[in-house]
């Protein structure tokens, strides 16, 4: 079956609702909304068979959303047909508001797996912004109702779709505020969520404002737009790059904060304290609403900056890390080698610290016959038995290429500094394992001690230890030569 282009999917939904817009309660507005709406449930499980992948799952309760609410549409027809009009509360209700938690649950689906483990600040903010829309949703639409009325089936209804707008704005929320693209499906999806609580909020207080549209069909006038919006559903479900909206971002791995974030969760902050300065609450409940909201509204914001900082936090000691050690062998590199050298010397007494320079033999052919991966191969284990040698109050360090060195503490004498430069040249004994071949190569150590030199710095231990390194390299050459 070929796919319907998604951009006409809400042309024929926005012909068929053009009908209920000019000539509102009509028989022809009535018949063209059900086409309409038929056609775009058509088209929601027709896209389907093109959706492969795990965002399968979201996109039909997407579509079973849709199908609810014309199912109960078309019930509310033959009630009425059947046995007149079924009054403020029908079976139909329960088909209408089943579709709230339908949509909302695949749009979660959708942005867990569009951003696997990458939720959690969007949800946070998304959580907080609805913490506000719900408080204001309950303190001026669903409160007045019951302290008005007494607790009845039609008052319980009533409360339920208000209620389905806040998940509504959630699913909104959580949508926009996850990282990845709002682009293609995405951008359907969520003009969709923001039309139909658009809509949504029009039917519930536009006749109160204005009573002229109680009048018999004026309401309907609505029906376009929520036919609009059911039909951008349809066309996210409907377009090629359905599947892609629910892919992870692999290419991003965080999510720059758009000013757009900040000025929304300033108003979450500003509402509830701003309406509770102009506005008084009597009652307990109302009271208690408030609080309740505040609360949650305060521990959102708080968790959220708990993590800001911690990431924060964690972020800068990674950087520390990657300023004073080398990247592949997690060594320290040369400048936290120099600055853990000048620190020894001047606390320096008595035989003082030495300074061991390591350049490894055959390295250069082992990339050469068996590539870079393979040379890393052995820097990395050389750096791991590096590490197991020395002493707890010694620094191993790379300055570079195969070139090595090891600040020590420990000896105190010539002879065990001799006595742990042979301990670094036994590191080469054992072959590295490669690809089933063995890789042998050796090491050439120079010895540096500050006694013999005059006012030595640093920079003088380091460069008298690499003479003494390449000195034993030259030596070694002559031999094999030899």
């Amino acid at each position: 079956m070929r796919r319907v282009p998604a951009p006409a999917v809400p042309l024929v939904a926005s012909v068929a609702g053009a009908v209920s817009v000019f000539w509102p309660g009509t028989d022809a507005a009535h018949i063209a909304y059900l086409i309409g709406f038929s056609f775009v449930v058509a088209c929601a499980w027709a896209g389907l068979s093109h959706v492969k992948g795990p965002s399968l799952g979201a996109y039909r309760l997407v579509a079973a959303a849709l199908t609810v609410w014309l199912a109960g549409d078309v019930l509310y027809d033959v009630l009425s047909r059947v046995a007149g009009p079924p009054g403020d509360v029908s079976p139909s209700d329960v088909l209408w508001i089943s579709g709230y938690p339908l949509l909302f649950t695949g749009m979660v689906k959708l942005v867990r797996l569009r951003a696997p483990g990458r939720q959690r600040d969007g949800m946070l903010d998304a959580a907080a912004l609805t913490t506000v829309v719900a408080w204001l949703f309950w303190q001026f639409l669903i409160l007045p109702a019951f302290e008005d009325q007494s607790l009845t089936l039609e008052t319980l209804a009533g409360a339920a779709y208000p209620l389905g707008d806040v998940m509504f704005f959630a699913a909104t929320a959580i949508l926009v505020f996850a990282p990845g693209s709002t682009r293609g499906p995405a951008r359907y999806l969520v003009s969709a969520l923001t039309l139909t609580l658009i809509g949504d909020i029009s039917i519930t207080l536009l006749p109160v404002l204005f009573p002229e549209l109680s009048r018999a069909g004026q309401a309907d006038r609505f029906d376009g737009l929520l036919l609009l919006a059911n039909s951008l559903l349809a066309a996210a479900v409907v377009h090629r790059d359905a599947a892609k909206v629910a892919e992870p971002d692999t290419a991003v791995t965080g999510q720059r904060l758009h000013p757009a974030r900040v000025v929304f969760l300033g108003i979450a902050l500003v509402v509830l304290p701003t309406v509770t300065g102009l506005h008084s609450f009597g009652t307990l409940v109302s009271r208690a609403s408030l609080l309740v909201s505040i609360t949650m509204l305060t521990t959102f914001i708080l968790v959220r900056f708990v993590f800001v900082v911690r990431e924060q936090e964690r972020m800068k000691a990674a950087l520390a890390h990657q300023a004073e050690h080398d990247q592949l062998t997690g060594l320290a590199n040369r400048a936290a080698l120099h600055a853990q050298l000048e620190l020894e010397l001047f606390r320096a007494s008595g035989f003082g610290p030495v300074v061991l320079y390591m350049d490894l033999n055959g390295f250069k052919q082992i990339n050469d016959v068996h590539g870079h991966a393979a040379g890393d191969r052995i820097l990395v284990e050389f750096a791991r038995r590096l590490t197991t040698a020395i002493g707890p109050g010694d620094t191993a360090a790379r300055l570079g290429g195969d070139e090595f060195v090891v600040l020590a503490t420990g000896p105190r004498d010539p002879g065990e500094a001799r006595e742990l430069a042979d301990g670094l040249r036994a590191l080469v004994d054992e072959p590295v394992s490669w690809h089933g071949e063995k890789l042998f190569f050796g090491v050439s150590v120079g010895v540096s001690t500050w006694t013999p030199l005059e006012r030595p710095t640093a920079d003088h231990l380091l460069a008298d230890a690499d003479a003494a390194m390449y000195a034993e390299k030259t030596a070694r050459k002559r031999a094999a030569a030899a």
